[in-house]
């Protein structure tokens, strides 16, 4: 039986990393740290962001994976949830808001006081909101993978590679705005792109939803 590969773990990593609501996120959080001049600061309130980003990971598999040999079972379901968010997003690629996924208001507006703070310490608690608050969103991809590969031995190799995938473009637009890039460019490509974005990302979440299922079944009758 074929395994989810590096290279496609990495790609969805990467996939997500350009989704509409990071880059939103990233082009909100690059207004308010474009203003900070002092190099060491921001690179703690960069730091404190990736590093709330990877811990929200890090807690969603220690949650989740403990309990996904007992649950293996709900596969299909799993699946079946995760084929539907991605031709939710298919399917609404061209408005400006998810009618299902959209982030609250109130969630937002404590997202941009904390981005406001110009801290490290919140740049890191936006960065555990937002991954989980926009699991549904993005992080589908994530579980398809976990569950998909928790009985692989090199598990904790391929979250390792897929949060190296997610983090990559995010680094690099966090350094281009250090060099100057202006934070507005970033929305500008974000809605320029989003109906491309989101296809992408809905795609890449079928096609491992399918797979994860697919798997299961040659699970059962092999």
């Amino acid at each position: 039986m074929e395994e989810v590969n590096i290279v496609i773990t990495f790609l969805s990593g990467l996939a997500v990393g350009i989704t509409p609501c990071i880059l939103l996120m990233l082009s909100v959080f690059g207004t308010s740290v474009v203003l900070t001049e002092e190099k060491n600061k921001f690179l703690v309130i960069s730091i404190g962001l990736i590093s709330g980003m990877v811990l929200a990971y890090i807690l969603v598999s220690i949650v989740l994976l403990p309990f996904i040999e007992e649950l293996i079972f709900l596969n299909f379901i799993f699946a079946g949830i995760l084929i539907f968010i991605g031709l939710w997003q298919i399917i609404e690629c061209k408005k400006e808001q998810s009618s299902i996924f959209k982030t609250p208001d109130k969630v937002k507006a404590v997202l941009y006081k904390f981005i406001q703070k110009n801290s490290g310490f919140y740049a890191f608690l936006v960065g555990i909101i937002f991954v989980l608050i926009k699991i549904p969103c993005f992080g589908g991809i994530y579980l398809s993978l976990l569950a998909n590969l928790h009985t692989n031995p090199l598990l904790y190799v391929f979250i390792f590679v897929y949060i190296i995938g997610m983090l990559f473009p995010i680094i690099i637009i966090l350094i281009l705005i250090r060099l100057g890039l202006e934070s507005s460019k970033i929305n500008d490509f974000r809605i320029k792109n989003r109906t491309k974005l989101r296809i992408l990302n809905g795609a890449i979440l079928v096609f491992l939803a399918l797979y994860l299922l697919i798997n299961q079944l040659l699970l059962i009758y092999l």
